[in-house]
C-alpha cells in the first residue's frame, strides 16, 4: 500500500495533477472499507457471544 501512496505522490509531482492522489484515496477506500465493516461486524458478533 505504501508504495501505491509513493507512486501517486510522485506521478502528482511530476504532472502537476492531485489526480493520481485522488486515485489512490478511492483505491485506499475501497480496500479500507470493507475491512472496517467486516471488524465492526466481528467485534459485534464477539462481543455478544462474550456476554452470554
Amino acid at each position: 500500500m505504501s508504495d501505491l501512496l509513493k507512486q501517486a505522490t510522485d506521478a502528482q509531482a511530476l504532472f502537476a495533477n492531485p489526480t493520481p492522489l485522488i486515485g489512490a484515496a478511492i483505491i485506499y477506500v475501497i480496500i479500507l472499507w470493507p475491512l472496517v465493516r467486516l471488524t465492526g461486524w466481528l467485534e459485534h458478533r464477539f462481543q455478544r457471544a462474550y456476554v452470554r
